[in-house]
């Protein structure tokens, strides 16, 4: 860990930039004294964090940042709000909902809605979520009884047996959704869509949730974000090595 502290620290201070190589394993026993798995895991480390990348026979690099990708959390939860169930029926898919799970036209699929109110019954979110209709899978009442949480719940599907793929959007605000929602007609609204599918490529699952402008915020963070305090280095890493021990 020590090992890997360091080499972070000379890549985040530009010690280190992109393209450099990395001392060797064998320079890293030399210099801390410490055993070839030692040096070997300090650098796994850096590549697991996406710091560094290895080229066999070759060494490790300081990976390019990747200033244009985002580490983003979407929770359906809103501060200081609460998710209420609306209404649940089955229904035969429109085109947007046959294409986002890619079934035709004749297959039904579970329909429910959900309401999301402040403290003072103001509407902040609408969502409505879509559900493949099989016998028993998943039945209405199952739905009912999860209703009151906020995620689309799938009985019988493992948790990690599917990933989710999600887009944001602006849109105006319909006739509909205005008076649900209790804003104007055409008002900007924040539209989070998102598809469930299972890693055979099976569709599980279709979620819009459509937020007012002033409850609408996406937040995300790019490139290393370091969330433990750098230890410091020593000036004499073997006194410090032979105290620890």
């Amino acid at each position: 860990m020590k090992i890997a502290g360091i080499l972070r620290r000379q890549i985040i201070h530009g010690e280190l930039n992109p393209g450099d190589i990395l001392p060797s394993e064998n320079s890293l026993c030399e210099t801390y004294g410490v055993s070839r798995d030692t040096a070997r895991k300090g650098l796994l480390k850096l590549e697991n964090d996406g710091l560094i990348f290895s080229r066999p026979k070759i060494g490790y690099f300081v990976n390019a940042p990747r200033h244009g990708d985002f580490t983003m959390t979407f929770d359906e939860q809103i501060p200081g709000c609460t998710t209420r169930y609306r209404d649940v029926h089955g229904v035969l898919p429109d085109a947007r909902v046959q294409t986002a799970l890619g079934i035709p036209p004749a297959r039904k699929v579970i329909e429910f809605t959900q309401i999301t109110e402040t403290a003072s019954n103001e509407p902040v979110a609408y969502d409505i979520k879509y559900i493949p209709y099989e016998r028993a899978y998943p039945s209405v009442e199952s739905e009912l009884r999860f209703a009151v949480f906020p995620d689309i719940t799938f009985p019988k599907v493992a948790p990690h047996a599917y990933y989710t793929e999600l887009a944001i959007r602006a849109v105006a605000a319909t006739e509909e959704l205005a008076e649900i929602l209790e804003c104007s007609p055409d008002s900007p609204l924040l539209l989070v869509e998102r598809v469930f599918i299972q890693h055979d490529g099976s569709r599980i699952g279709y979620a819009l949730r459509f937020i007012r402008q002033s409850y609408g915020v996406i937040c995300g963070v790019s490139g290393y974000v370091q969330v433990d305090a750098p230890q410091q280095e020593t000036e004499d890493w073997q006194t410090e090595r032979v105290y620890e021990n």
